[in-house]
């Protein structure tokens, strides 16, 4: 199951109790993909989806409207081989009490399905509401290793952009906007802002599920990282400890150990005899302890007496 359908899923699932926030759901859906049709003199007001758990939250709001038979109807689209399903109103008096219901029309004038600028939701549950049918609308989620977060919602025309754009904005969130091929998208690459975005339309389940698998994922890079970062340091010393034990044999066979002062010779068979220590641990085996920068200063005197 993709990431999409199981964030509809969810939100197909909540309960909405206030009848406010179930008109402006509805609302959002009609207007991106409700449209008319007119068979043998009778009304059909339908709206085209693509996952059946989202059309049957169109079948709940449409009964919540008042709306006393809406159908659910299955077309298969054979050049793309998915189904789609269309969730239909008939009537024109149905139809026609539902729009003005709605406030997508005026009362008395002929069948429209346009919404008004000044129709925005006032209460901060209808503007979740609306937003939660704009992502059931034309919503989409992924996560991928190359991309990361990626959240989109396909508006249609620029206008409606303008609109969701202004809502998210009364949430602290700043979508981009791009336009492809003849449709605009509002979109976020921010993890943060996907995460908000989410709870705010309700789907916390989800969310849960993505926040724990990023946990996860950070724990694991971090500690990938540690792990890389101790075998790199491993591999330091031990080139270290074979530069430095090849030392003291030369210094062996050319001058003899014996001629060393009694700190470097202490040094030497200290490092004989723990070969794999780093500086710091070597320094602090010495008597009196030195540290790891004194260490490496007699290294270097050691170095120095093989060179002369």
């Amino acid at each position: 199951m993709t990431l999409t359908r199981q964030v509809k899923q969810e939100l197909a699932r909540l309960d909405e109790e206030r009848e406010c926030c179930s008109s402006w759901e509805l609302k959002a859906l009609l207007l991106r993909h409700g449209y008319y049709t007119l068979r043998a003199r009778e009304y059909h007001l339908s709206v085209a989806v693509d996952q059946i758990s989202v059309a049957r939250r169109l079948f709940s709001l449409f009964r919540q409207a008042g709306v006393s038979a809406p159908q659910i109807l299955r077309q298969q689209e054979k050049r793309l081989k998915k189904s789609q399903y269309i969730v239909q109103v008939r009537g024109k008096i149905q139809v026609d009490a539902l729009l003005v219901y709605l406030d997508l029309k005026e009362e008395g004038r002929s069948l429209t399905l346009s919404r008004r600028k000044t129709a925005v939701p006032k209460r901060i549950c209808c503007r979740k509401a609306f937003l939660r049918g704009v992502f059931l609308a034309g919503g989409s989620i992924s996560i991928s290793k190359r991309s990361g977060y990626h959240l989109e919602i396909n508006c249609g025309s620029y206008e409606d952009a303008q609109v969701y754009q202004a809502f998210l904005k009364s949430f602290h969130l700043k979508p981009f906007l791009r336009v492809r091929k003849d449709s605009v998208f509002l979109y976020f690459k921010n993890a943060e802002a996907v995460a908000d975005l989410l709870r705010i339309i309700g789907a916390g389940n989800t969310l849960t599920q993505i926040e724990s698998q990023r946990v996860v994922k950070s724990m694991r890079n971090q500690v990938n990282r540690l792990v890389n970062c101790e075998t790199a340091n491993l591999g330091k010393v031990v080139a270290t400890a074979g530069q430095q034990l090849e030392l003291i044999d030369q210094l062996e066979q050319t001058v003899g150990l014996n001629s060393l002062s009694p700190a470097l010779l202490d040094l030497a068979l200290m490092r004989r005899k723990f070969p794999e220590a780093s500086l710091k641990e070597l320094g602090e085996m010495l008597n009196p302890p030195v540290t790891k920068s004194g260490v490496n200063y007699r290294f270097r005197k050691l170095a120095k007496i093989l060179q002369r």
